[in-house]
C-alpha cells in the first residue's frame, strides 16, 4: 500500500477492518455466472476468471488474506444500490464506467477495457454485424446494462444476467445479445458447437471497481495496487490464465484514465 495514504481515515476499509469483532472482513461484489471474467464453479465451490484474480489482488493489498475475502454475487441492477447500502465493500463484476454511475459510486482503475461483440447462435446468418440489427431484431439485454446500443428496438429481451440471456439465445427467444467482447467470449468458450462471437469493433467499455462515493482514500490506494501490478507484470499473468485462453487481446490500461463522454 501507498504509505503516504493513510487508510484509517478510510470509512469503508475502516468498516472493513472492524467487521466480525475486529477480525477484519472485506465483502466484494462478484458476478458468479461469467466464464472467463466472475464464474461460480459449483462443482469446486470456488470463483475463478479475471475479476475474481483482480479483486484478490486488491484484497491482499489492502491487508485481507484469503480467508478474510467473501465474495457475493451481485446483479447488474444492484451493484450501486449494494455500494450505497454497505451491502459489499467493493464491487468488481464487468462494471463499466459511464457519466449516470460515476454519479452514485466511485470508481478506482480501469483494470480492463473491451471492445462490443455480438453473440450468435452457430446456425444465424443473417447477423454479420451491427449494421444487422434492425429495430425488429431481439436483442438480449440485462437491466441497468450501458449496451444497449443506438438502434431503437420495438421487441427487446430484458434479462436480470447474461447467463440468461444465454439461455434465451440458444431457446430461440432472442436473436443476438450485445455487449462487452470480453464477457461475451467465455460464453461461446464454454458452448463453442452453438455460439459464436462476432467482434464489432466498436465501442470500448472501461472495466472499474466500484466503491462507495467520495472514499478517495480508499480509490487511490486501490489505483495505486493496480498501477503495480501492471508495470510489475502480475496484470498480464492473470489476464493470460484468464482471459487470453479465451482469444482475447488487450493491453493494460492506463489507471486513471477514463472516457470524457459516456
Amino acid at each position: 500500500m501507498n504509505s503516504s495514504i493513510n487508510l484509517a481515515q478510510s470509512q469503508t476499509w475502516t468498516r472493513m477492518k472492524q467487521r466480525n469483532d475486529n477480525a477484519g472482513q472485506i465483502i466484494i461484489g462478484v458476478k458468479a455466472d461469467q466464464p472467463g471474467l466472475g464464474y461460480f464453479d459449483a462443482g469446486k465451490n470456488t470463483y475463478t476468471g479475471f475479476d475474481i484474480l483482480i479483486a484478490q489482488l486488491v484484497a491482499a493489498g489492502l491487508g485481507f488474506s484469503t480467508s478474510q475475502i467473501q465474495f457475493s454475487p451481485v446483479a447488474s441492477q444492484d451493484r450501486e444500490t449494494e455500494l450505497e447500502n454497505g451491502t459489499v465493500d467493493l464491487v468488481v463484476a464487468s462494471y463499466s464506467y459511464n457519466a449516470t454511475r460515476a454519479k452514485l459510486v466511485s470508481f478506482a482503475g480501469p483494470y480492463l477495457t473491451t471492445p462490443e461483440a455480438l453473440l450468435v447462435t452457430k446456425s444465424n446468418t443473417a447477423i454479420t454485424g451491427v449494421s444487422s440489427i434492425t429495430g425488429s431484431t431481439r436483442v438480449c439485454e440485462v437491466s441497468n446494462s450501458s449496451q444497449v446500443g443506438d438502434v431503437q428496438l420495438q421487441q427487446p429481451v430484458v434479462k436480470n444476467t447474461y447467463g440468461e440471456c444465454v439461455s434465451a439465445l440458444k431457446s430461440g427467444q432472442a436473436d443476438v445479445i450485445y455487449t462487452d467482447y470480453a464477457l461475451l467470449l467465455g460464453y461461446a468458450a464454454q458452448d463453442p458447437a452453438d455460439l459464436k462471437v462476432i467482434n464489432t469493433g466498436q465501442g470500448t467499455q472501461y472495466y472499474g471497481i466500484g466503491l462507495p462515493l467520495g472514499d478517495s482514500l480508499l480509490q487511490q490506494t486501490i489505483d495505486g495496487l493496480l498501477t503495480t501490478a501492471i508495470s510489475n507484470g502480475t496484470w498480464r499473468a492473470i489476464f493470460n490464465s484468464t482471459l487470453a485462453p479465451e482469444e482475447l487481446k488487450a493491453d493494460p490500461p492506463k489507471v486513471g484514465t477514463w472516457p470524457t463522454t459516456s
